[in-house]
């Protein structure tokens, strides 16, 4: 570990960011610089919180927000170490079609996916019209948990017609890879285009314990229809993200004004 006295952090007792986030950035910052590299041992709670000023559980709180992220790592009785610098947010281009493993693999991460349920029942009124469903009604929905070096990231519950897809009922080991790969290339389905819409949320209950957050924590919530070639739904999407964790971003055309000055 290079010697971090000169940059070390000074607490701003006059900003409304509380201490331990000043703290827990601060070492964030010094892990990404290679001021702390993987495998250092950090300081003892103790020490650090004696050259900051503050109190044992405000240290304690920032590096347990960190051991949540996968970027630090306690091991008892001995200390706590710098696994790896990870980043802070992954970004999500909507320009096109992809897949979570495809985003997660292009940053140079491990994805993957817990499977935690798969039901058929039947549809909702608003599903069943957006699917277009006409006579049986019956869907299947996928509930994943899709993660990222160990880091949980996303809750997806996928919403299929159950008569075009019923071979998905025996494919729970496959769809812990990409669902998209499984309906092009087992079903034939060109994934040709989505409509997105976003919404901000609170994570409670089971979303939060399942994402790792506090109670109250910022999240997103997307739903996403996906068409084919010839513009019939093929899959709803309701997903949850990590509010802390995700970035999406757009690209959009020329401006051209509409009215006349």
């Amino acid at each position: 570990m290079k010697d971090i006295n000169s940059t070390f952090l000074k607490i701003d007792g006059t900003t409304h960011i509380p201490k331990y986030i000043q703290i827990r950035e601060w070492i964030r910052s010094m892990i990404k610089h290679g001021r702390y590299q993987e495998g250092d041992k950090l300081e003892s709670e103790s020490k650090l919180a004696s050259m900051w000023g503050v109190n044992r559980n405000t240290v304690r709180q920032a590096i347990s927000d960190l051991v949540n992220e996968g970027i630090l790592q306690k091991r008892n009785g001995v200390g706590t170490f710098v696994l790896s610098f990870k980043p802070s947010f992954f970004t999500h281009s909507l320009k096109n079609i992809t897949s979570f493993a495809e985003d997660v693999e292009s940053l140079g991460l491990k994805p993957k996916t817990q499977f935690l349920k798969q039901e058929v029942k039947e549809a909702s009124g608003e599903i069943a019209k957006t699917l277009m469903l006409k006579g049986e009604k019956k869907i299947i929905i996928t509930t994943r948990l899709r993660i990222a070096d160990n880091i949980p990231l996303i809750i997806e519950r996928s919403h299929l017609p159950y008569n075009e897809f019923k071979e998905l009922i025996s494919m729970n080991m496959e769809l812990e890879g990409s669902l998209y790969k499984i309906l092009t290339d087992k079903f034939g389905i060109n994934l040709y285009r989505s409509v997105q819409s976003f919404q901000a949320i609170i994570l409670v209950g089971e979303n939060a314990r399942l994402l790792k957050v506090k109670k109250g924590s910022p999240g997103i919530f997307l739903t996403s229809i996906i068409y084919d070639v010839d513009n019939i739904p093929i899959e709803v999407l309701h997903a949850i993200y990590r509010g802390d964790r995700y970035v999406f971003q757009v690209e959009t055309g020329q401006y051209k004004p509409s009215l006349k000055v």
